[in-house]
């Protein structure tokens, strides 16, 4: 067979290989894993006992997502978690004097864009636990638990990549940021 021949079908090679790893990666939505807490009301008690029950999910969660590498690992554990998050949700509740039912779900659910600091995720569907304290009538407060972006912070915010004293993100967590997201950049 002549050069250009073989030269053809290296380029042929290369280009279907090329597609095929680019067809692989997941689009954001289906990359990441959303924390969503929904309070009782807009009270300023039901906003501060949301917060509780967001950092005491978050902590707990933040052992159970230590070591994963994919978004499919750490669905199945929040799916598997459910209960515990549920529990975990109720006695922060009932801390505080209140007996608010607590529902604890994992679904595919709407979310505006939401800036976290520099990170802006698009507004779409996404994969979330979702907790709804009482009613779910109040103001709800999202981050994204896998890769771990609300881990870092537990401000109402979230995630901040502006202020280095509010968060600390670690090459690992940075590599675990799907295709899609994007970062804003400020001029203070």
């Amino acid at each position: 067979m002549p050069k250009k021949y073989y030269g053809i079908i290296m380029i042929a090679i290369l280009i279907l290989l090329g597609t095929s790893l680019y067809l692989q990666e997941k689009p954001l939505n289906k990359s990441v894993l959303r924390l969503h807490v929904i309070a009782n009301s807009d009270s300023l008690a039901d906003q501060a006992l949301k917060i509780q029950v967001k950092d005491a999910v978050v902590e707990m969660m933040k052992k159970e997502f230590a070591g994963m590498d994919n978004m499919e690992q750490a669905r199945q554990a929040a799916l598997e978690d459910i209960p515990e998050i549920k529990r975990t949700a109720e006695a922060v509740v009932q801390a505080n004097g209140y007996n608010y039912p607590v529902q604890v779900s994992l679904g595919e659910y709407q979310f505006p864009t939401k800036s976290y600091g520099n990170l802006v995720l698009p507004q779409g569907e996404y994969q979330a636990v979702r907790v709804t304290i009482g009613g779910g009538e109040g103001k709800n407060w999202w981050c994204v638990l896998f890769p771990p972006l609300c881990m870092v912070s537990s401000s109402e915010q979230g995630l901040s990549l502006h202020s280095p004293e509010e968060a600390k993100v670690s090459f690992k967590c940075l590599e675990l940021i799907p295709k899609g997201a994007k970062f804003r950049t400020s001029n203070h």
